[in-house]
């Protein structure tokens, strides 16, 4: 009985070397078989890379991808570019726009042309930009043109008629327009960090948007770092100037109540400086005295 039991796991045993050889030989096989399995595969599904054209799609692929990750050389070098190339609805109030390579206005130019780069002024370059002001053949033309207009209707300063009272006019206009130049632009620019040019909009813009964008400069600046904001210069400019009038127009004209007409006429007197400074170099052009784009 013993034999029989010893001569039965005799045979178990031996089946299962036999299982496990034919097993491993059988793996064996697979694996011997598995790169040539894989070559074949990837020979009928993978394209060949020795042709020029698909490594220069492959080389694009790869340059648009480095160029879509946010911290890749290109991507920060783009971003720049957009910043830099942000005009100027605002950046010249939309009109001067400072873009590499365009043309570079004057550094006292009291108006930026659409295209054109400002330089920044410093708060002694303000101070300078308001006293050319003053004895610039410009502001003489205002000085001339208000007080022609005061004298014709008989307004405020009432000095009377004849030519006594018009020269009164015009030294009145003088002092009144040197006090607006020198507090807004020489004391208040400086001390609000304020860019006291005025950028033009351009043609590229419809005349009724112009017209606005001019007429709301006298409420709106561009600031040294180029965004808009209150124009606390002209405003407070013209407040001061305003309030001077008391000390030299006549009687009648002074006190409270004048004084805040004189600041709403002043204004109104602002805006029309504006409007003129929009579209001055488009009638300039008109009439050839000057180039525009």
């Amino acid at each position: 009985m013993r034999f029989v039991t010893n001569s039965a796991l005799s045979l178990a045993l031996v089946s299962s070397l036999a299982f496990c050889s034919n097993t491993f030989a059988q793996t064996a096989v697979s694996a011997a078989g598995l790169p040539t399995m894989l070559a074949a595969e990837t020979s009928s599904t993978a394209t060949p890379l020795t042709s020029s054209t698909h490594l220069s799609e492959v080389a694009a692929t790869s340059s648009s991808s480095d160029a879509a990750l946010p911290d890749s050389p290109s991507f920060l070098l783009e971003g720049e570019g957009a910043r830099d190339a942000e005009p100027a609805l605002y950046q010249s109030g939309k009109g001067g726009v400072a873009t590499s390579g365009s043309p570079i206005a004057p550094k006292y130019a009291t108006t930026i042309l659409p295209g054109q780069s400002s330089q920044p002024l410093s708060g002694g370059d303000k101070v300078t930009f308001a006293f050319r002001n003053v004895v610039s053949p410009f502001n003489f033309l205002s000085i001339l043109i208000s007080a022609t207009y005061s004298q014709g209707v008989d307004s405020a300063p009432h000095y009377g008629q004849g030519w006594g009272p018009y020269g009164q006019r015009i030294g009145a206009a003088a002092a009144r327009n040197s006090i607006q130049n020198l507090a807004g632009q020489a004391l208040f620019a400086p001390m609000f960090h304020d860019d006291p040019r005025y950028y033009v909009l351009g043609r590229q813009h419809k005349f009724f948007n112009r017209v606005v964008y001019a007429a709301t400069r006298v409420v709106v600046t561009r600031s040294d770092s180029g965004s808009n904001r209150v124009n606390a210069p002209l405003l407070l400019g013209y407040a001061v100037a305003a309030g001077a009038n008391n000390a030299y127009y006549p009687q009648r004209d002074r006190g409270g109540k004048e004084t805040a007409i004189s600041y709403g006429s002043s204004l109104g007197g602002a805006v029309l400086g504006m409007e003129v400074s929009e579209f001055l170099n488009d009638a300039l052009g008109i009439v050839h005295l000057r180039h525009t784009n």
